[in-house]
């Protein structure tokens, strides 16, 4: 999969010259760890062993879904950064090794969070009726920490990869990027900072618990509806901007 998008971007920017096609020994090491971190995903659900285990296990399916749908996240940013940039210098490597360590850190609370916000959604809306009890310890306390823990790992993992694309435009010299390739990585840049900041927003408020009660942990979760309208708006005017850039081809005419 991996090597046929390399070579073939049919879908990707065809105005970029991608410079890493191919395929180096830190990606397939990265392909590996995120590999290792879908298998922790399905290890963390226990095998059913009766009928009732397994359609208790089917409510696991809408969670499993969420984790996967954001590990793949990462993991295609993470390819298409190496498939335009193609770097394995030892700065690089240290970001990218960086990355890996909060993807690994990031599968289990990532997991146990989708699962409760979907019971707990599914509650307030009368599609459940899960006894949250079988979460554990289920106090106000632990679920703003996991909030604070979940949104920091986040924020991390896409500040994080803000930083390799900031290091690549540092790069834009050697590596002869063209005036539409600095602004596609500015572009990358900025998205990566918008989707680490709503996490960390996320944490902010369940640290902080303006409402002293269990409201604050719905809001801090229900804050990552955000992305929908940010990401939608920041993706409009990015393109109009590239449309732009082609016509021109320089940036002082943004």
């Amino acid at each position: 999969m991996k090597q046929n998008l390399k070579n073939n971007v049919i879908g990707l920017d065809d105005e970029f010259n991608y410079r890493g096609r191919n395929q180096s020994r830190v990606e397939t090491l990265s392909d590996a760890v995120f590999a290792l971190a879908i298998t922790l995903l399905v290890l963390s659900s226990t095998v059913p062993e009766t009928f009732g285990q397994l359609w208790v296990s089917m409510s696991d399916i809408i969670p499993f879904a969420l984790s996967i749908t954001l590990i793949m996240v990462i993991w295609y940013r993470h390819t298409v950064f190496f498939l335009k940039y193609g770097l394995q210098d030892r700065f690089s490597i240290l970001l990218n090794t960086i990355l890996l360590f909060l993807v690994l850190v990031y599968v289990y609370p990532l997991k146990f969070l989708t699962r409760l916000l979907v019971q707990i959604y599914g509650k307030l809306f009368g599609v459940v009726s899960t006894d949250l009890s079988a979460f554990g310890d289920y106090t106000q306390e632990n679920m703003q920490l996991l909030m604070v823990y979940y949104g920091l790992g986040a924020s991390l993992i896409f500040f994080t990869l803000w930083m390799m694309y900031r290091h690549a435009l540092a790069l834009s010299e050697r590596l002869k990027l063209s005036p539409y390739e600095k602004f596609d990585t500015r572009i990358s840049m900025h998205a990566n900072l918008l989707l680490g900041s709503v996490p960390l927003l996320s944490a902010l408020i369940a640290w902080i618990d303006p409402f002293s009660n269990y409201i604050t942990f719905v809001v801090a979760g229900f804050l990552y509806f955000i992305y929908i309208p940010v990401m939608t708006i920041f993706g409009i005017r990015a393109r109009k901007k590239k449309k732009k850039l082609k016509k021109t081809g320089s940036e002082k005419a943004l």
